[in-house]
C-alpha cells in the first residue's frame, strides 16, 4: 500500500521540540510541518493523528461516520491544536497538498481518500507501520487466525515476570502508535498484528515475528486464502537472517509459506518440520528443541509463547509458572457463570469458523452454541460435521448469517432462529441439560447488532447475570474459567 515518504529538512521544528518528542523517524525522515492526513477516527486512527502531532506534522482527519463518539474524539484532537477534522463524509480537498495518507485498519483499500491519494502519488500506510518509523524498541509481533491476543498477554507477562520490561499493544486493544511515548530501547513492544494491519506494512520488520495458524478470515476484505495467507506473510517479508520467525510446524500452510523465508526459523508443534536445505543444516538451533512431552501436552500457542521466552533469555521453568496461572483474556473461552447446573461460556472474540471449532473442541460434555453475526462471506462448511455430533444438544442462531447457517444444518441437528440475544439466550437454556455448557462463540463478526466483539460479550455477560439472578437468587461474578494446561 505504502509509498516511500523522501527526507526533507523544514525550516524550523518548534513543534516537536515543544511536545519533547523526536520529529525524525527511523529511516532519517522529518515529519516536522508535513501536511499528513489521517483516514479512519477509531482508535488506531486516533493514536496516529497524536504521534504524528507530537511529531511536528501538521495532521488533518476524515471521518466517514459523524456518530457521537466520533464528534467526542473529534474534539478531543481539536483541543491539542488539531482543527482540520471532517465527519460524516470524504471530500477530495482533503488530500490536496498533503504528502502522506495513513490508514486505520478498520478503512478498506477502496476507500475514496486511499484512491484519491494514490491518484495523485501520495504515500499511503497503515497505522502499525508509522508506529514502527518511530519505535525505539525491539518488536515480537504476533499474527494468525486464532490466539494473538492470549499469546501478546502471555508473552508480556513472562517478560514482566523476568523483571523486563514490556508493552502490549497493537490489535489488542491499545494502538501500537499509542505506546510509542513510551517506549525506549529497553522495552519491548509486543505486539498483536492483523491481516488488516499488515496490508497497510511495508517496511515494517519485528525482531521476532510469530505466526500462530493460518485458518481463513476475512474474505470481505481478502479477495480469496491466497490473498489472506499473502497479507500474513507480510509480516515476515523484511526480516533478514538475524530477525526470527517463530512457526507452527503442525500448520501445513503455514510450513509452505516458511520456505521463502529470510529469517531465522523456530518451530513449535512439532521439531524440524521441514529441512533447512540451502544451509545445509536443520533449521532450529538445539536450544529450540521442544521435549516430546510438551509437544504432546502443552497447548499449540503456549509452546509458541514458550519458544519467543527463550529466544528473549527467559528460563523455562519460569515460563511455565506463567502459563500455569494464566486463566485467560476477557470474552476468550471466559467462564461466566453456572446456572442450574449448566455452564455458560462467553467466547465474543469468536470470528471465524476456525475460531469456533477451537472453542468446540475445548468445551467439555454437551454444548448447545449460540452462533451467527455479520456474514463476512467465510466458508461454514466446515462446521457441519462438529456442529452434527452427538454431544451437541442443538443450534441457536443469531444475527444476519443465522439464514445462512439454518440451511446447511437443518435437517441435522436441532437448531433455533432468533432475533436477539436475550431470546437466543432462552431458547439455549431450553436445549441444555445439567452438566452441559452454553457456548456463546458467533463465528461471525459482530457488527450486524453490536459495534464490537467487546459490546457483543458484554451484552452477554449482562443477560447472564440477570439469569443467575433469576435462577440462583445472586448476580455472579464473571472468571476465567480455562487454564492453560502445562506439563513441563
Amino acid at each position: 500500500m505504502t509509498q516511500s515518504v523522501q527526507e526533507r529538512t523544514p525550516a524550523t521544528r518548534p513543534m516537536a521540540a515543544a511536545h519533547g518528542f523526536q520529529d525524525t523517524d527511523r529511516f532519517g525522515v522529518t515529519w516536522q510541518g508535513r501536511v499528513v492526513v489521517v483516514v479512519g477516527l477509531g482508535k488506531s486512527g486516533l493514536a496516529a493523528a497524536k504521534l504524528l502531532h507530537r511529531a511536528g506534522a501538521r495532521v488533518r482527519i476524515t471521518e466517514q461516520s459523524d456518530r457521537e463518539s466520533v464528534r467526542i474524539l473529534a474534539d478531543e484532537l481539536r483541543g491539542l491544536g488539531i482543527e482540520q477534522v471532517e465527519l460524516g463524509t470524504h471530500r477530495p480537498s482533503i488530500v490536496e497538498g498533503c504528502e502522506a495518507v495513513v490508514v486505520s485498519p478498520g478503512v478498506p483499500e477502496t476507500a475514496d481518500p486511499i484512491q484519491w491519494a494514490q491518484t495523485r502519488g501520495i504515500p499511503v500506510m497503515g497505522e502499525m507501520e508509522l508506529a514502527f518509523r518511530f519505535c525505539k524498541a525491539p518488536i515480537v509481533a504476533v499474527t494468525g487466525t486464532n490466539g494473538k491476543s492470549s499469546s501478546v498477554t502471555l508473552i508480556q507477562r513472562i517478560l514482566s515476570a523476568a523483571g523486563r520490561r514490556a508493552v502490549a499493544c497493537g490489535n489488542l486493544g491499545r494502538p501500537f502508535c499509542d505506546a510509542i511515548p513510551t517506549l525506549t530501547t529497553e522495552t519491548i513492544a509486543v505486539v498483536e498484528v492483523s491481516s488488516f494491519q499488515l496490508l497497510g506494512c511495508d517496511e515494517f520488520r519485528p525482531h521476532i515475528g510469530v505466526l500462530l495458524n493460518l485458518g481463513i478470515n476475512h474474505l470481505d476484505r481478502h479477495q480469496d486464502r491466497a490473498s489472506y495467507v499473502a497479507a500474513k506473510r507480510r509480516l515476515f517479508q523484511r526480516q533478514t537472517p538475524q530477525d526470527a520467525a517463530v512457526l507452527n510446524g503442525c500448520d501445513p500452510g503455514v510450513v509452505a509459506l516458511s520456505r521463502s523465508l529470510a529469517a531465522r526459523r523456530i518451530w513449535f508443534g512439532v521439531n524440524d518440520p521441514t529441512e533447512d536445505q540451502s544451509r545445509g543444516r536443520r533449521s532450529n538451533p538445539s536450544r529450540f528443541h521442544l521435549n516430546p512431552t510438551v509437544c504432546r501436552t502443552v497447548p499449540l500457542n503456549a509452546q509458541a509463547v514458550l519458544q519467543v521466552s527463550r529466544l528473549l533469555q527467559v528460563p523455562d521453568p519460569l515460563v511455565y509458572q506463567v502459563l500455569r496461572e494464566f486463566r485467560g483474556l476477557e470474552h476468550r473461552l471466559e467462564y461466566v457463570a453456572t446456572i442450574r447446573g449448566v455452564r455458560m461460556m462467553n467466547d465474543a472474540k469468536s470470528t471465524t469458523p476456525d475460531s469456533l471449532l477451537y472453542a468446540l473442541e475445548h468445551c467439555p460434555g454437551g454444548i448447545v452454541p449460540i452462533i451467527g453475526g455479520r456474514d463476512k462471506g467465510l466458508d461454514f462448511q466446515p462446521l457441519k460435521a462438529a456442529l452434527t455430533q452427538a454431544h451437541i444438544r442443538g443450534v441457536v442462531l443469531i444475527g444476519e448469517s443465522r439464514q445462512r447457517l439454518h440451511q446447511l444444518l437443518t435437517g441435522f441437528i436441532p437448531t433455533d432462529q432468533c432475533d436477539t440475544l436475550a431470546s437466543a439466550l432462552k431458547a439455549a437454556m431450553a436445549l441444555a441439560r445439567p452438566g452441559d455448557t452454553v457456548l456463546f462463540s458467533p463465528a461471525c463478526a459482530s457488527f450486524d447488532m453490536f459495534r464490537n466483539f467487546e459490546e457483543r460479550g458484554t451484552a452477554f455477560k449482562r443477560l447472564v447475570s440477570q439469569w443467575d439472578c433469576q435462577h440462583n437468587g445472586h448476580a455472579s461474578a464473571s472468571a476465567n474459567g480455562f487454564a492453560t494446561r502445562v506439563v513441563p
